[in-house]
């Protein structure tokens, strides 16, 4: 056990929470339910975190790991995202990346596969099958935002 300490973004003097845990994710996923708004949790390790219920706005998530994270129903508004890794499986914060793009930035095709990613949780292959051509075309507008993951695994797809 190490002393963990998560501190705002804003004014580092401010703990918002502090204890013995095994890792930042062991903290995060015992004090659930905690506002974390204004945190950094910059390059932190949250792979397959239970995030889900977490107040997460204005957090500095830049850099943390997120392979496997539940983000189901953690507020993300707000939330820096740049610079997240592992993200690809979250249809979370697929979500949240597509929230935060002006409505003009995607086409009502584009829009159409969004809406099925999103709403059915689809996998890899269906989105290959049933919405490629939209589909690739969101991913490379996700991409020169900076969130390029989806793009990438998508290519890699036979």
């Amino acid at each position: 056990m190490k002393e963990i300490k998560i501190v705002s973004r804003w004014d580092s003097s401010k703990v918002l929470l502090c204890g013995k845990y095994e890792s930042i994710k062991d903290c995060l996923e015992k004090n659930r339910g905690a506002n974390l708004g204004g945190a950094n949790l910059g390059d932190a390790d949250l792979r397959s975190a239970d995030l889900g219920g977490a107040y997460l706005r204005s957090v500095d998530l830049g850099g943390a790991n997120l392979g496997g994270a539940d983000l189901r129903s953690a507020d993300l508004g707000g939330a820096y995202l740049r610079s997240a890794k592992n993200y690809l499986s979250s249809h979370d914060f697929f979500q949240e990346v597509i929230r935060r793009q002006p409505v003009k930035t995607f086409t009502q095709a584009e829009w159409a596969s969004i809406a099925q990613i999103i709403i059915h949780k689809l996998c890899w292959d269906t989105i290959k099958n049933k919405h490629k051509t939209s589909a690739m075309r969101v991913f490379k507008k996700c991409s020169k935002v900076g969130f390029d993951e989806w793009e990438k695994h998508f290519k890699e797809l036979k």
